[in-house]
């Protein structure tokens, strides 16, 4: 039992993110606090890191467990993120980038597979997934301060594209070094 639990929390990410954003379009309101939707996502970037911590720690690591994490965090990226363009809360042309960016590398990861090259998630990858979270988190609960013009949600969610694309570089340029 033990050594399924990172799964069962990689699992939860697969099924909160359609559930978040469903509860985002139900709400559909382009202002204001989705309580619910914000609590979700919050427990569910939660799992994020407790997957591979107590995989690690218990010692319980798998090609399939690496496999379901990158996936549960792409289906919990793009629901939300899905739900939140759809109200108004994020532009198309973000999530369409951000969204696109993930198509991508996990293509790329798999195909450097096939050919026996490994691309271990970075830590720019980490750093990226980190700030699309709190970026999030930051456009469930609409703080409305911020700098210059830009809401604190908009200055998470431009830094986690910049950063986005610098890790997808990175993964490019590993794949065509190794491959």
């Amino acid at each position: 039992m033990k050594k399924r639990i990172p799964d069962y929390l990689a699992m939860f990410r697969v099924v909160v993110g359609p559930l978040v954003m469903y509860l985002i379009l139900i709400d559909g309101s382009e202002r204001g606090l989705m309580f619910l939707p914000a609590a979700l996502a919050f427990i569910g970037a939660l799992t994020d890191y407790f997957d591979g911590m107590l995989a690690r720690k218990w010692n319980v690591t798998s090609k399939f467990g690496a496999f379901l994490d990158t996936i549960a965090d792409k289906v919990f990226l793009t629901s939300i993120l899905l739900g939140l363009m759809v109200v108004g809360r994020v532009g198309v042309w973000i999530t369409l980038l951000l969204i696109a960016r993930e198509f991508v590398i996990t293509g790329l990861r798999g195909l450097a597979g096939t050919e026996g090259i490994s691309i271990p998630p970075s830590q720019g990858g980490k750093l990226k997934a980190s700030l699309q979270f709190w970026a999030l988190g930051f456009l469930l609960v609409d703080f409305s301060f911020g700098v210059g013009g830009f809401s604190i949600a908009e200055i998470v969610l431009y830094l986690s594209l910049v950063v986005s694309y610098i890790s997808g570089y990175q993964y490019i340029k590993t794949y065509f070094t190794n491959g």
